[in-house]
């Protein structure tokens, strides 16, 4: 009996790893493999994680930077293009359940428990924790100055982010004339010093028709507002605005209503900055199979779209198209601006990644399909089904996969050695802040005068010197009573000789 104890103990010792090595070493797509499907594997890592009891469950992608978490409240930062784990750390208390976390150009925010924390992107510190007015109903949206939590009560609270540090001065510092390799050091240690303040500041509050069911969306923000949507379970597509000028409240500008409720994130196509007064467009899908299209500014329905089953999945937006994948396997593509199908591809019900060619989806047994961007036809199958945590990339091209236990890969078509930006092409140009001449100074003469500048008066002309007199009876013996070109611009009485007859 102490025999078969002893052999039942080394078992339970090596159970786990054993199946670790099998779902890790499986899922690895070799390169072999992958170049036959036309794709090259630039990379694949491990996740120092603890593989006998935490399980990654979200994978989300930003700026170039992939974030994975774990149901053990370990969120780990990767970089995307070289797969180098830039740093890892337990957040919140691995015994409560986390949500998907969310990133912005500085700060990566995620919900542990009944608790917000907020980390610097770059390096994991943790710089704010905060307790909850209330449960949460979904993971966090972070804009550059608020961080937008859903509230299972039906509300979104609004917790206010105060950098210690103006950012924008903090920026200034990088200048025009340094050096790349000062404009690096001033950058890092940008990064290396953020810092958020520590005072409780009363959230902002809004209520919405229904319960938040998913993640919010940061859509357009600027010097003056700044807007945020999400869905309900009632149906609503709720959409509210704060005024930066004056940070007092959070109200809902408009209300779309679905004929059921929307399960499932939004997705959001920018404005185009080269169209001027083009306007950003709002995506949601409801469970009775609709995709609705609502203009940003105006709250207006640009289109409305069957699909004719229950939709559970986020659209994807990737280049003016809207990709739809159904409950029950099947995906649309359907033009971002006029709602008219594109085409259907059977099975698929995820959608994965895009290039100018190919799309890839997930159908329901976990396989890769590849896609003809042109006509949706069926053109090769990947075997990823041991991949369980797939990432829905429309930031770039690249496909990413990643198991529970935390082996994480990349996969790209060969001839694209560069990801497309497909995010660059709808950011907004940076705003300057003017300039603000220092007490004293003189204003440039340029600044000087408001309104419109006096066109400047023409300069008289030179009077031309008068030619000696001898000079003069000279040429006037010469060429008899014909004017020299002097003589006939020389105004009169202004020569040595007297008067015009002179």
């Amino acid at each position: 009996m102490r025999s078969f104890a002893l052999l039942l103990t080394v078992a339970a010792v090596l159970v786990p790893g054993s199946r670790l090595w099998a779902s890790g070493a499986d899922a690895i797509i070799s390169e072999p493999l992958a170049e036959r499907h036309g794709l090259t594997r630039p990379w694949l890592t491990q996740l120092q994680i603890d593989h006998g009891r935490g399980r990654v469950v979200d994978m989300v992608l930003h700026d170039g930077t992939l974030y994975l978490q774990t149901d053990r409240a370990t969120l780990s930062a990767i970089d995307a293009e070289t797969g180098h784990q830039l740093w890892s750390r337990i957040v919140g208390r691995p015994e409560h359940p986390s949500m998907t976390p969310c990133a912005n150009d500085d700060f990566v925010a995620t919900v542990n428990g009944s608790r917000l924390y907020v980390c610097n992107r770059y390096n994991g510190d943790l710089l704010y924790e905060t307790q909850l007015d209330s449960g949460p109903s979904g993971g966090p949206a972070l804009s550059a100055k608020f961080a937008y939590v859903p509230m299972a009560i039906g509300t979104v609270m609004a917790y206010r982010m105060e950098p210690l540090t103006d950012p924008e001065k903090e920026l200034g510092k990088i200048k025009k004339d340094m050096t790349p390799e000062e404009k690096a050091a001033a950058e890092q240690d940008r990064r290396d010093n953020l810092r958020l303040r520590q005072e409780y500041i009363p959230p902002l509050a809004c209520k919405s028709a229904g319960r938040p069911v998913s993640q919010p969306m940061v859509l357009t923000q600027n010097r003056e507002e700044e807007f945020v949507v999400w869905p309900t379970d009632r149906g609503f597509l709720s959409l509210a605005r704060i005024d930066r000028r004056d940070p007092s409240a959070l109200i809902v500008k408009y209300e779309l209503k679905a004929d059921a409720a929307i399960a499932a994130r939004v997705a959001y196509l920018p404005p185009d900055p080269k169209v001027r007064g083009d306007q950003g467009v709002v995506y949601a899908a409801s469970r009775d199979g609709y995709v609705y299209a609502m203009l940003e500014k105006s709250g207006e329905l640009l289109w409305k779209f069957p699909t004719g089953e229950p939709v559970l999945e986020s659209p994807a937006v990737v280049d003016n198209r809207v990709y739809v994948p159904t409950q029950l396997g099947g995906m649309f593509c359907i033009d971002a601006k006029s709602g008219k199908q594109c085409w259907w591809a059977p099975e698929i019900v995820r959608f994965l990644a895009a290039s100018k060619h190919r799309v890839y989806g997930a159908d329901r047994g976990g396989r890769t399909q590849v896609l003809d961007a042109k006509g949706g036809a069926r053109l090769d199958i990947l075997p990823t089904e041991l991949s369980a945590v797939k990432l829905a990339n429309t930031e770039t091209d690249r496909i990413y996969l990643a198991t529970d236990t935390g082996l994480v890969q990349c996969l790209h078509e060969i001839e694209l050695s560069q990801p497309i930006p497909y995010a660059e092409s709808r950011k907004p140009a940076k705003e300057e802040e003017p300039k603000k001449p220092k007490l004293g100074a003189k204003k440039p003469a340029a600044e000087e005068d408001q309104g419109e500048k006096p066109k400047p008066k023409a300069k008289p002309k030179a009077t031309p010197k008068p030619k000696p007199a001898k000079e003069k009876a000279a040429k006037a013996l010469k060429g008899g009573a014909k004017k020299t070109k002097e003589d006939a611009e020389a105004p009169a009485g202004n020569g040595l000789l007297g008067g015009a007859g002179g």
